[in-house]
């Protein structure tokens, strides 16, 4: 990618959004090296070699909605840098349309209801080592699951990456005339798609069974208020994404 592209990349996308973007172009640039050697990587991309570009993701078996995310990507470069948008074209638009008719797959990802998630967290007794673990897995299931919180919120993805991770001081306990805790609010200050930058907060409230005020509250007086990532390992360090996965792949198989 051109410096100067990168640089107006990095200054008008948040930085979740930015390794999407490297990937785009990335790929891009390979099926220029391989399928037209010779053809410089730079804006900007004739409609006709974006039309290969696209029949060759189709040969490689890429999932319509990846493709359309990496043309959009494309796209975004060539307005960010002032050049007409290819992916505009009439036929770049309809061979997206059929695309996505010939490459459309039924989604078997299902949703995790209400009863699956009281199943995963009854099973953390059985794999999780230590209290304090047991309650770190049962918080980051709950709040995930009633704040509509993706794992890229409650977990770290790579060691120098920054994205949108919830940290400790997000969280305000909400409490009644006797100081009693009756809900747990949230506000994300960084979030996917957040351009504005304007704070968004989620109210918890109690529930009768595996409440997850209670759940959290439990995990925090473990955790002690010692600042950084809300979700966090004894030793202070935050929870990665692979470690989480592995934890909800173990659940799922005791559930």
């Amino acid at each position: 990618m051109a410096p100067v592209i990168s640089t107006l990349l990095q200054s008008s996308l948040q930085p979740s959004s930015l390794p999407t973007y490297r990937r785009a172009w990335k790929l891009f640039s390979n099926f220029l090296h391989v399928i037209l050697p010779g053809t410089s990587a730079t804006l900007p991309i004739s409609p006709p070699v974006l039309a290969l570009f696209i029949a060759n993701m189709y040969d490689r078996h890429y999932a319509p909605s990846t493709v359309n995310t990496y043309v959009s990507a494309l796209g975004y470069c060539h307005k960010l840098s002032g050049f007409p948008d290819p992916t505009k074209v009439f036929f770049i638009v309809q061979m997206l349309k059929g695309y996505g008719k010939l490459g459309s797959r039924l989604d078997s990802r299902l949703p995790i209801t209400l009863p699956i998630l009281h199943r995963l967290l009854e099973s953390a007794v059985q794999f999780c080592h230590t209290p304090y673990d047991t309650c770190l897995f049962r918080a980051m299931c709950s709040l995930a699951f009633f704040a509509c919180m993706r794992v890229g919120e409650i977990t770290l993805a790579t060691k120098n990456a920054r994205g949108s991770l919830i940290h400790l001081h997000q969280l305000t306990q909400l409490v009644d005339a006797k100081q009693g805790v009756i809900a747990l609010k949230f506000t994300f200050l960084d979030f996917k798609h957040n351009y504005n930058q304007r704070p968004f907060s989620v109210v918890i409230n109690r529930r009768n069974h595996f409440c997850p005020v209670q759940i959290i509250l439990d995990y925090l007086s473990l955790r002690g208020r010692m600042p950084g990532p809300l979700f966090c390992l004894v030793d202070g360090s935050p929870v990665s994404r692979a470690l989480f996965i592995d934890k909800l792949s173990m659940a799922i198989k005791y559930c």
